[in-house]
């Protein structure tokens, strides 16, 4: 079937269990463009957390989408819910991205776009695909919204419904 175990080996490499609904989302940390470290699990027992999986935040569709978001903030923080975008590369590509946004919650930099495959960001030739996880305080993943939903793009309500 596979010509040998290397090749098997190297198949198995490429494939990465994703996070789905109902299932606790892993941990991870990643550094804020702030400077701050930010680890999912400190938001257990406290908030609600929306993950924002942009990919480098390049597409219409992420930037039109995190500016919903920014506009409906107040909203999530009166849910007690904290909004995290998780911008694939490095550090300058997050910070412009914050800035031409003026975006109001926290922006992570996912340099290794470790956490981008785990949340099922799947690679496109140029970008990461766009994926929304809505966790709750427990950690349980609520709702994904994925590529394939985002025609048209999920709203902010929709988020926070």
């Amino acid at each position: 079937m596979f010509g040998n175990p290397a090749e098997l080996r190297d198949i198995k490499k490429q494939i990465t269990p994703l996070a789905v609904p109902g299932e606790i989302m892993p941990d991870f940390t990643l550094v804020s463009t702030r400077g701050t470290r930010v680890r999912l699990s400190d938001y257990r027992g406290r908030r609600d957390v929306v993950l924002v999986f942009s990919g480098r935040g390049n597409s219409e569709m992420v930037r039109g989408l995190l500016q919903r978001v920014s506009e409906q903030y107040p909203e999530f923080v009166s849910e007690e819910t904290q909004v995290l975008a998780v911008v694939q590369g490095a550090k300058g590509v997050a910070e412009l991205l914050e800035q031409n946004r003026d975006l109001p919650f926290l922006v992570l930099t996912d340099e290794e776009s470790r956490v981008h495959n785990m949340a099922g960001a799947l690679k496109s030739a140029d970008d990461y695909t766009p994926v929304v996880h809505v966790i709750d305080r427990y950690g349980e993943i609520r709702h994904v919204f994925r590529t394939e939903q985002f025609e048209p793009v999920c709203t902010a309500a929709e988020i926070l419904d």
